[in-house]
């Protein structure tokens, strides 16, 4: 039987696939996230993606895979914003990105580890930050969520205070196209039915003691649209 695997060790894309109810494994493909030099951005990031499910499909050749892997990146008024890894970083990207339109750029790719079939493709989303203030940036930073997130916010999470407005899917935001997705296993031959893939839905700009994460907002009705 054809095995779906997620190669992928993030919780929030975890979730977001495992709510289209698809039977599938994690292997964390334990990548070292790189964009080579001199690519665009889009391309950058789906070869980003397309080298964390080579990863895990090299370990799977020898069996009935099909490999889904993602790579997210936002890019601000001066160009792409990685992961902040420290506070001080973090409050610096907040702080460029408030009151700012930005976008978020996620790279799927899918990979049949028998035959070696493989697509890539990228979806982009617009997202409007709010003008909070130094008090709330402050605040949110302290509470280590941006630390290892694109951008440094985690729209799902606690960060959705910090934004005012998304245009395209949330999911690319979060961090997996599902809809992307979907088209790319069936494209490189993934041989069981698979869901339509609705968009999440949550609700932004709500002040940060009152925001959930994503799983808590899915149980309570905030769910998919």
């Amino acid at each position: 039987m054809a095995d779906l695997v997620l190669a992928s060790g993030s919780e929030r894309r975890h979730q977001l696939l495992q709510r289209l109810g698809l039977r599938f494994r994690v292997v964390d493909p334990q990548a070292v996230e790189r964009f080579e030099p001199g690519l665009c951005t889009e391309l950058a990031i789906q070869l980003v993606a397309r080298m964390k499910a080579q990863q895990v499909a090299e370990r799977l050749r020898d069996d009935d895979a099909y490999i889904i892997a993602a790579d997210t990146i936002v890019v601000g008024p001066n160009g792409p914003l990685g992961k902040p890894g420290t506070r001080e970083r973090a409050r610096e990207m907040l702080t460029l990105l408030r009151g700012q339109r930005h976008t978020v750029l996620t790279g799927v790719c899918a990979i049949a580890a028998r035959t070696g079939a493989e697509r890539m493709g990228v979806s982009r989303a617009a997202v409007r930050m709010r003008h909070f203030e130094d008090g709330e940036l402050d605040h949110y930073v302290a509470g280590g969520e941006p630390l290892d997130k694109a951008g440094a916010y985690a729209v799902q999470g606690l960060g959705g205070a910090l934004v005012d407005a998304v245009a395209g899917r949330m999911d690319t935001v979060i961090g997996l196209d599902c809809q992307l997705a979907v088209r790319l296993l069936t494209e490189v031959g993934y041989p069981h039915p698979l869901p339509t893939a609705p968009d999440w839905h949550l609700v932004l700009g709500k002040t940060a003691a009152t925001r959930r994460p994503l799983a808590s907002a899915s149980r309570s009705g905030l769910g998919l649209r």
